[in-house]
């Protein structure tokens, strides 16, 4: 995965300790190292085999995340923190202490790590100097009340003067607790946007809390006894410690928010469920545990199935209630798509209206262009794909990516990306349908251009091949015709094969001329020049234009022969003008005559062929003719080098 952008600078912002690495590796082996003194002394004080085991399990997960974070976020005091954790599970969970002895206030210890964790992430250090105080509270309730509790282990005759001081510790101790769970919440609204993400993390794994609550009203209800909590305090030892691994290593791993609605959501049914099952209980008089069996069955599936039909819809319930932002952006481009279908938006909008909705002036949406697949923008320049990106997928297929600008590291959301695969879908066919049309109007123009070129070289080949061997072997037999008998057959003959001879010269110089006007080598204007002087009829030249090329100079010809032939020949027309005018890179040719109009251009005829030879060099060729008030042909050629 790409570093996501702006993450150096946060690292740089975070508090470091020295040596934090080497702490994580001491303290990883002195786990090691009391795990096996406790599987070799314990003897009889171990706890039953399957609390040892899960005590070791996650004592290995919390060193493992303790070594994650040690390599992934140097110096953050946080790594030490979760090997801190890994020991006191191991230590604490395995041997069965008594509790009255002198260990028995270090249960404290196991929330401790955690606690500090909630105060000091993401920066790994308080965000106030209230939670300063708060940090330095908690550390010393801890210390002072394992003290109070191993001196009433000490000295008995001291425990009724130290039960005041045992409660206020307790009770400070819990305060403390509920202050660091509201801690991330009041560090939220002032952090950064890559520490509000950070702290997303967090959030998701401090739902193992209400979790860890339900489960114990559960076990209430359904077996009279607080015993699944167990499972709950297993999932909240994993969960937040977890939650502060990804949050410091990998924050952009998925979409947190996602994961944080999802949870929330199914906490919630399950809440419902317990209450309605708990008003049932109520209402029958026993506890779930003294129903029938199939009783009991058929109506926890039944709420169950209830929940997972409600889940979609309670999801999006928390969605718009927990992101607002993110639903109404959702609903502007559903909008969007709705009047970009109905023909009243371009699709091109998508971006602004993402900037816009995001608060982002310089995010780009891009598609990924069916040739090579690479990313472009709206414009079709390539964008870079590096940092944190949504990826858009239609039907399946990766079609694009909303990119946010380097200032924004947070990834847009699913959701958003999903709403707007329709608008970059479409965005995508009409840049590759536009695309291909330019590829095929610059093919027609090459071919055109190539076809021009052929005609030049057939014409050229014509005069100065066939046509001056023609020409030189009629000289020859006039010389051998002066030199027979004037009167013999053989003169006759010679006098016969020279007018054949003049007959296809003239053939062939018509045919060449018809391939390609050797009068266009001077240009347009000696070209039409001599199709004035070769017209029966009366024929205005009007011409102002410079050099032009080749291209332009003959499709320009083509089309003013065209056009006299046309008025000659079908419109009976006595005048004839041709303007043809030079501006802003465009060559305007114009034929108006004063015929009997009436012409439509037909899917076979010479005006059809002429469009699209215009069109070919991306000009436009149109044809005006009213019965009885002439035609006007007007063709517009750019002719920019």
């Amino acid at each position: 995965m790409e570093p996501i952008s702006g993450a150096s600078t946060s690292l740089r912002s975070r508090s470091r300790l020295p040596g934090t690495s080497v702490a994580v590796v001491v303290i990883a082996a002195a786990t090691v190292l009391a795990a096996i003194l406790i599987l070799t002394y314990a003897g009889d004080a171990l706890n039953p085999p399957w609390q040892v085991a899960a005590a070791f399990a996650i004592g290995a997960l919390e060193t493992g995340f303790a070594l994650v974070v040690a390599r992934g976020a140097p110096g953050d005091v946080t790594a030490p923190l979760l090997a801190a954790l890994g020991l006191i599970v191991v230590t604490t969970n395995s041997v069965d202490t008594p509790a009255d002895g002198v260990f028995a206030g270090d249960w404290m210890l196991l929330y401790l790590p955690l606690a500090l964790i909630l105060l000091l992430l993401p920066t790994g250090r308080p965000a106030t100097r209230f939670w300063r105080w708060v940090t330095w509270t908690l550390c010393s309730a801890v210390g002072a009340f394992i003290l109070v509790c191993a001196a009433q282990a000490i000295w008995p005759q001291a425990s009724e003067a130290l039960i005041v001081p045992t409660l206020v510790l307790l009770f400070g101790f819990f305060g403390c607790l509920i202050a660091c769970a509201v801690a991330p919440f009041a560090r939220y609204r002032h952090a950064s946007e890559l520490e509000q993400i950070r702290l997303r993390w967090l959030l998701v794994a401090g739902l193992s809390v209400p979790l860890t609550l339900l489960l114990c009203w559960a076990s209430y209800l359904a077996i009279g006894v607080p015993d699944l909590v167990v499972f709950g305090l297993l999932v909240m030892f994993v969960a937040v410690p977890a939650g502060a691994t990804i949050s410091l290593t990998r924050p952009q791993l998925f979409d947190v928010d996602r994961a944080t609605s999802a949870i929330a959501t199914a906490l919630t049914l399950a809440a419902i469920a317990l209450v309605g099952l708990t008003l049932a209980s109520i209402a029958v008089g026993e506890t779930m545990d003294e129903w029938p069996s199939i009783s009991a069955a058929v109506v926890t599936a039944g709420a169950t199935f209830g929940a997972v039909l409600a889940f979609p819809f309670a999801r999006h319930g928390f969605d718009r209630m927990l992101y607002p932002e993110r639903a109404r952006t959702v609903a502007r481009l559903h909008r969007m798509t709705s009047r970009v279908d109905a023909g009243l938006a371009e699709p091109e909008v998508v971006q602004e209206v993402l900037r816009e909705a995001l608060r982002d002036p310089r995010l780009v949406v891009a598609y990924r262009r069916l040739a090579d697949h690479e990313l472009v923008g709206l414009d079709g320049t390539p964008v870079g794909a590096a940092g944190v990106l949504a990826t858009v997928r239609s039907r399946g297929e990766e079609i694009g990516a909303i990119i946010p600008s380097p200032a924004h590291v947070k990834r847009p959301a699913a959701a958003i990306a999903r709403a707007a695969a329709p608008l970059v879908d479409s965005v995508r066919v009409r840049s590759e349908l536009a695309l291909a049309a330019a590829e095929v109007e610059a093919s027609r123009e090459r071919l055109l251009r190539a076809g021009y070129e052929e005609r030049r070289r057939l014409e050229r080949d014509l005069h100065d091949g066939a046509q001056q061997r023609l020409v030189a072997l009629g000289m020859r037999l006039r010389v051998l015709q002066r030199a027979a008998d004037a009167d013999g057959p053989v003169a006759a003959a010679l006098d016969d094969a020279v007018a054949q001879l003049g007959t296809a010269v003239a053939e062939l110089r018509q045919l060449a001329h018809g391939v390609r006007p050797s009068a266009l080598d001077d240009g347009l204007a000696a070209a039409l020049a001599e199709l004035e002087r070769s017209s029966p009829q009366t024929l205005e030249l009007d011409i102002r234009a410079g050099d032009l090329p080749d291209a332009v100079a003959t499709t320009a010809y083509y089309v003013v022969n065209e056009a006299v032939a046309n008025a000659l020949r079908h419109a009976e027309a006595e005048r004839v003008l041709v303007r043809v005018r030079e501006a802003d890179g465009t060559l305007l040719v114009r034929v108006s005559d004063d015929g009997r109009g009436g012409a439509a251009p037909r899917s076979t005829g010479g005006l059809t062929g002429l469009s699209d030879r215009v069109a070919a060099l991306g000009g436009r060729l149109s044809v005006a003719s009213t019965s009885g008030r002439g035609t006007v042909v007007e063709a517009r050629i750019p002719c920019a080098s």
